[in-house]
């Protein structure tokens, strides 16, 4: 029997996105300036690229213009584990 181990491998995906943008697609939020809203718009952006990541944690900056995101995206990797084989 071979285990499955899981790790989750981990990159960061940054946008820049034009603040109407995303003030559009995160309008169900009271709050469009919390962590919520900003793993919500990467969540949306991954489903239309039909990109597999999780959405992780996400920082925010903005200017007039444009809001930066910076998304810790997580991706799972199955390995699997040999235990050595024990012969009789």
């Amino acid at each position: 029997m071979h285990p499955t181990e899981i790790t989750l491998q981990v990159y960061h995906r940054y946008f820049k996105i034009p603040i109407e943008s995303y003030l559009n697609t995160v309008a169900e939020f009271l709050d469009p300036w919390e962590e919520r809203a900003y793993q919500h718009f990467v969540h949306q952006y991954l489903e239309t690229t039909k990109d597999s990541g999780i959405v992780g944690m996400v920082r925010q900056e903005k200017d007039e213009n444009y809001v930066y995101l910076d998304a810790a995206v997580r991706y799972p990797i199955n390995h699997t584990k040999d235990y050595g084989v024990v012969q009789e």
